[in-house]
């Protein structure tokens, strides 16, 4: 049997869509803790296992009786050992391997349960093939010289005793990836590699609705557990390719002062994604802050992400007075953009000035 290494393949993309152009693809994209599928417990596997091995043992040959105890307990233990070292095995392969992912998905699988401990139990249900192997082909040998029926069954017991203990000690690993599970599957589905425009400010001055008009398709709303909103993923063909704008309520709209430290790693994870910032200002302050709060979160915002550009715009101009546009641009400078989701007037310029600032010669390392 073919020795299992740690090291295993990134389940991202399935052998078929490996084959598909980017484009063709986008919507099938997956994160890499989507397929992790159902762990089971140190007893479902051990009462699996041993079932199986009851149902499935061969028919023994004829023969005096040892010759035929022989046969049906060393059956049972090699299909037993096999039943076990499989169920591992699925649960293992089922993982990306941890150090090839993205480092956007790499920091907020290390927010939600931790790499280190991930890496640890993998590693412990990889030694446990191991051990159930050699188990296996040690009680194989000694039941082929086993000379009365009583010993071939006092064998086989035992064997499957030290396999089933094996299989406990790693019980504790077996719920630590049953419990991390169900929170990696909920990331969201997000393309790393493709240029990202992240859209921030605090809520309700206009993000979402400046995703959805800026987006060719209609945005697809994603699961962040981070948050108790959901974010919002929008796609657009370009003269530089395909970009993504998301908007992530419940993380970059309110001040980072404010925040826990899981929420700060979960923040700074998209430091891996934004190839530009947007950061959308309502001068109106119906979005319920001050203009000053607003620039005080710009300013956060800005200093936690430092090196990726960030684009200033005011929304609603549909709703704000002169007054209002005037104070902002003495705040910002005369030559902010001004825009309004709503009615999309200079919606398309503060989108083309986002992707020139994006893909503009040195704006960041790593760009096309």
């Amino acid at each position: 049997m073919r020795q299992l290494r740690c090291s295993r393949r990134h389940w991202a993309l399935s052998k078929d869509q490996a084959f598909l152009p980017t484009e063709a693809r986008w919507s099938k994209m997956e994160q890499p803790f989507s397929r992790l599928g159902y762990v089971p417990s140190a007893q479902e596997i051990i009462d699996v296992a041993f079932g199986r091995a009851s149902r499935r043992a061969t028919r023994v040959p004829r023969g005096p009786a040892e010759v035929r105890a022989r046969a049906k307990e060393r059956d049972r233990v090699r299909i037993a050992g096999k039943e076990l070292i499989r169920k591992l095995r699925q649960v293992v392969k089922r993982f990306p391997d941890l150090d090839a992912i993205h480092p956007f998905y790499r920091e907020l699988a290390d927010v939600l349960v931790g790499v280190d401990e991930l890496k640890k139990a993998l590693g412990a249900l990889v030694k446990a093939c191991r051990i159930i192997r050699r188990l296996q082909a040690t009680y194989l040998a000694r039941l082929a010289r086993a000379s009365t029926p009583s010993e071939a069954d006092r064998l086989r017991r035992e064997a499957y005793g030290r396999m089933a203990s094996v299989v406990k000690r790693i019980g504790k690993y077996l719920e630590f990836l049953r419990a991390a599970t169900p929170k990696l599957a909920r990331l969201p589905s997000i393309d790393p590699d493709m240029p990202t425009i992240v859209v921030a400010g605090y809520t309700n001055v206009g993000k979402s609705s400046f995703v959805k008009a800026i987006s060719s398709a209609k945005p697809e709303v994603a699961s962040y557990p981070f948050t108790t909103k959901s974010i919002v993923v929008g796609h657009r063909e370009t003269p530089y390719g395909k970009v993504q704008i998301i908007d992530t309520p419940g993380l970059l709209d309110r001040p980072l002062s404010e925040r826990n430290r899981i929420e700060l790693q979960a923040i700074l994870a998209l430091k891996h994604l934004a190839r530009v910032i947007v950061f959308l200002l309502d001068p109106t302050d119906h979005c319920g802050f001050p203009l000053d709060s607003q620039l005080r979160l710009y300013e956060e915002v800005r200093a936690s992400f430092p090196g990726i550009p960030m684009l200033v715009a005011l929304n609603k101009a549909d709703i704000a007075t002169e007054e209002q546009l005037e104070r902002a641009r003495g705040l910002l400078g005369q030559d902010v953009l001004v825009m309004s989701a709503l009615t999309r007037e200079g919606v398309e310029e503060v989108f083309r000035s986002a992707l020139e600032l994006a893909f503009r010669e040195g704006s960041r390392a790593g760009g096309p």
